[in-house]
C-alpha cells in the first residue's frame, strides 16, 4: 500500500504531456498494424533515449559532450561483436556492452572533466573520432565500411521489438527524472549555476560530474545496443560526428536540462523527419529549415520558452513539478 501511494505521488509530479506520450506509445500497436509506422516510432524512441541520456550530463552541468557517438556506437559494435563472434544473445550482450560504456564514461570523465568549455567538448570529440577510425582499421572485427550484419534481433516479432524499445525509453525517462529531482540532480544544477561556489561549499563536484558522465554513457549505450540489434546491423555511421550533432540538436530544440524536452523533441522531430520523405528532394531543405527556425525562435528549447516557464499551469503540463 505504501509503495503504491509513493508511486502515485511520483506520477503526480511528472509532466502530463510526457506521460500521455509514453502511454500513447504503448497503445500505438493496438491502433496501427502498419509496419512502416511502427518502425518510424521505434527509431524515434531510440533517439529519445539518446537525447535524454545526453541531457543528464550536458543539460544539467553545461559540460558539452560532442563525443556521444563513442558510447552509442561503441556499445552497438561491442554488442554486435559479442553476438556475432561469441553467440551471446542480445539480452546479455547489450547490458554487458552498456556496462563497458559506463566504465569508459568513468575513465574518460576522470581524464577530461577537469577541462572547461570548448576544450572538454573537443577532447570528447577526439575519443569518438579515434573509435571511428579504428572501425576502418580492424576490418576483420568491425567489418570496415559495411559494418557487422546478421546480428540477432531483439525478438522474432517487430511489434515485440517495438514494445521492448519503448519500455526501455520509458524506464530511461523515469530513471533520469527521478535522478534529476534527487540530491544528485540538485548538485548538478548547482554546478551548472556556479561550480566554484559549489566546490567552496564542500561539494565534490568532480565526483558528481563523473557520475553523471557514467550514467549518460551507460543509458546512451543501451540505446546504441538496441539500435544495432533492432536493425540487425551496426556500421560506422553510429560512430560518426553526425550522430552526435543530431542528438545535440534534438536535445536543444526540446529543451536542455529538463529530460522532458529531449523526450518530446526527439520523438516529434524524428517522426516528422520520416513523414517528410513523401516530399523526396525537398525533405532535407524543409526539415533543416524547420530546425533552424525553431532554434531561432526558441534558443533555450521549446519547453524552456518564457511563456511556459512563467505560467504555473503550462509549467505543470510540460515539466511537471517545477525544476
Amino acid at each position: 500500500m505504501r509503495s503504491s501511494k509513493k508511486a502515485a505521488f511520483l506520477i503526480q509530479k511528472e509532466s502530463p504531456i510526457a506521460l500521455l506520450l509514453i502511454l500513447g506509445g504503448f497503445l500505438f500497436p493496438l491502433v496501427s498494424d502498419n509496419y512502416f509506422y511502427i518502425e518510424v516510432v521505434k527509431i524515434a524512441a531510440i533517439y529519445a533515449t539518446f537525447a535524454m541520456s545526453w541531457d543528464i550530463l550536458t543539460g544539467y552541468t553545461h559540460e558539452v559532450n560532442f563525443g556521444f557517438a563513442f558510447f552509442v556506437g561503441g556499445t552497438g559494435y561491442l554488442s554486435g561483436i559479442l553476438n556475432s563472434f561469441f553467440s551471446i544473445p542480445p539480452y546479455c550482450s547489450i547490458p554487458l556492452s552498456a556496462l563497458a560504456a559506463g566504465i569508459f564514461g568513468i575513465v574518460i570523465g576522470y581524464l577530461t572533466l577537469r577541462l572547461k568549455g570548448p576544450y572538454f567538448a573537443m577532447v570528447t570529440m577526439v575519443f569518438a573520432s579515434i573509435l571511428f577510425t579504428l572501425s576502418f582499421i580492424y576490418t576483420d572485427i568491425t567489418g570496415g565500411e559495411e559494418g557487422i550484419s546478421g546480428l540477432d534481433s531483439l525478438s522474432d516479432d517487430l511489434m515485440t521489438d517495438f514494445l521492448i524499445i519503448w519500455t526501455v525509453m520509458a524506464l530511461t525517462y523515469f530513471l533520469l527524472r527521478r535522478y534529476a529531482h534527487s540530491k544528485h540532480g540538485v548538485v548538478l544544477k548547482a554546478i551548472r549555476a556556479d561550480e566554484d561556489a559549489a566546490r567552496s561549499a564542500g561539494i565534490n563536484t568532480s565526483y558528481y560530474k563523473i557520475e553523471a558522465f557514467a550514467l549518460s554513457a551507460t543509458l546512451g549505450g543501451i540505446g546504441g545496443g538496441l539500435f544495432a540489434h533492432s536493425q540487425m546491423h551496426i556500421g560506422p555511421t553510429m560512430l560518426s560526428g553526425e550522430l552526435s550533432i543530431v542528438v545535440v540538436l534534438l536535445t536543444m530544440i526540446g529543451g536542455l536540462g529538463t529530460i522532458v524536452g529531449p523526450l518530446l523533441g526527439a520523438v516529434c522531430l524524428s517522426v516528422l523527419n520520416e513523414y517528410l520523405r513523401v516530399l523526396e528532394e525537398y525533405r532535407l531543405v524543409l526539415y533543416t529549415g524547420l530546425m533552424i527556425l525553431i532554434i531561432y525562435l526558441a534558443p533555450d528549447g521549446f519547453v524552456n520558452l518564457r511563456f511556459i516557464r512563467n505560467s504555473k499551469r503550462l509549467t505543470h503540463i510540460f515539466l511537471g513539478q517545477r525544476e
